[in-house]
Formats: structure tokens, C-alpha cells, sequence
């Protein structure tokens, strides 16, 4: 095996572990419901900052080793325009992910947590807080890079 073959086999299994790590949140998420109780909201806050983690340090080995072969390619320069696209996109996923998401599931998770030592099973605030529309329209517009950097990646257009 060549090295960039190595290096290949690492980049795509560093993407599955970002597709597992958002998959997760969002899954947990879907399972909950619009509905849920503080003690589900609680537990599916968490596990959205788990995933986050996850698919933080994910996509930090996908740049790290992607960046390791544009280098080792002589057929990739970082002028082309699908890489230099992808290079962008990655820095607005990471900060959709970390500012908006992994904010809103911490400031959820606090306050359920707060609900529930006061003994609460429902609470509006945090029920409403859980189904805040920027967390749905940041969820969609994630997936839709997923898709985005896929084909950026296969396609590479204009090489």
C-alpha cells in the first residue's frame, strides 16, 4: 500500500466519524421529539456535545491528513478552486458546529439540568429553548455540506 493510499484509507474513515459524531446528535435529537420531557432534553444535549466532540476531533484528522495530501500530490495545489472551496466550507461547518450547535445543546443542557434539580419532568422554557428554529436550520444546512463536501471530494470539479 502506498502511502497515499494510507493516507486515503485515514481521510474517509476520519469522515465516517464525522458523519457518526453529527449523526448521533441528530439522531438523539429526532428521537426526543419537539415534545420531550427536561430529563430526554438533558440526555440528548449531552449526547449532541458528545457527537460534536467526536466529529471536532474527526474533522481536525480529515484537514490534518487531507492537507497531508494536496502536499504529497502533485496533481492537487491548494489554488484549484474545488479545494480551496472545501478549505472554506470546512472553516464555516466548524464554526456552525462549535458556535451555534455545540452552544445551543450547552445553554439547553444547563438549564434542563437546573429544571430537573428543581424537580421538574416538563418545562415550556427549556421545551421551547430545545426547539429554537436556529438549531434546525444549522442542523439542515450541516447535512447539506456533508453532501457538499462529498462531492467536492469525489467530483473535484474542475481538475
Amino acid at each position: 500500500m502506498s502511502l497515499y493510499e494510507g493516507l486515503l484509507i485515514i481521510h474517509i474513515l476520519g469522515v465516517v466519524a464525522m458523519a457518526f459524531g453529527s449523526g448521533a446528535g441528530l439522531l438523539s435529537a429526532i428521537v426526543a421529539g419537539p415534545n420531550a420531557n427536561v430529563a430526554t432534553i438533558a440526555s440528548s444535549a449531552r449526547i449532541g456535545l458528545l457527537g460534536g466532540r467526536v466529529t471536532t476531533i474527526a474533522a481536525l484528522l480529515v484537514l490534518g491528513v487531507g492537507t497531508w495530501m494536496v502536499f504529497d500530490n502533485e496533481a492537487w495545489e491548494f489554488e484549484q478552486t474545488w479545494l480551496s472551496v472545501a478549505y472554506v466550507l470546512w472553516i464555516i461547518a466548524m464554526g456552525l458546529g462549535g458556535g451555534v450547535m455545540a452552544r445551543h445543546e450547552r445553554r439547553v443542557l444547563k438549564a434542563a439540568e437546573a429544571a430537573l434539580e428543581r424537580g421538574e419532568v416538563m418545562n415550556a422554557a427549556v421545551q421551547e429553548d430545545w426547539n429554537a428554529p436556529i438549531t434546525k436550520i444549522t442542523g439542515a444546512t450541516l447535512l447539506l455540506l456533508y453532501v457538499v463536501f462529498i462531492y467536492l471530494m469525489v467530483a473535484k470539479p474542475g481538475l
